[in-house]
């Protein structure tokens, strides 16, 4: 997410001295910011700045433009927190007509508790949730995997 110069645009959340120091997390070309050194990314992927929780939220991102250029009509969410950023993209993205996967055990939140929270409410309303092999399988094509119906319990 790149806030750089955003502040003023979010007064409100960084009024509380907790939230304050989350945008040092956010800023880019810190720690917080960076992708992570294991991750493939090649010249042909995408990477798209955001400044908002949500890569969805109308003027946060062009990834709903991006995607929809290249006819995408699915998306699979990874990454952190699962509770924040992760969750409010999943959200926005069903509301905006993309199926969703959102990995399991590619997701991560500060507690268990916050982490399982999130799997529950993006299973009951918003999409799928998956493990990544189960996403691997489904994106090989592999035969056995066929897409559960996200359905209350």
């Amino acid at each position: 997410m790149t806030l750089a110069g955003q502040t003023e645009n979010w007064s409100v959340f960084f009024q509380g001295d907790p939230r304050h120091e989350s945008l040092e997390h956010m800023t880019p070309g810190s720690h917080g910011h960076a992708l992570h050194a294991e991750l493939d990314v090649r010249s042909p992927d995408l990477i798209i700045d955001k400044t908002r929780f949500s890569a969805f939220l109308p003027g946060a991102s062009t990834i709903d433009a991006a995607l929809r250029a290249r006819g995408v009509d699915t998306v699979v969410i990874v990454g952190t927190l699962s509770n924040v950023c992760c969750e409010s993209s999943a959200r926005d993205a069903m509301m905006l007509n993309y199926r969703l996967v959102f990995v399991s055990d590619a997701n991560a939140a500060l507690t268990d508790a916050e982490h399982n929270a999130t799997l529950n409410s993006i299973v009951r309303v918003f999409g799928d949730v998956r493990a990544t092999h189960e996403v691997l399988a489904l994106l090989a094509g592999r035969s056995g995997a066929t897409t559960r119906q996200a359905s209350a319990a």
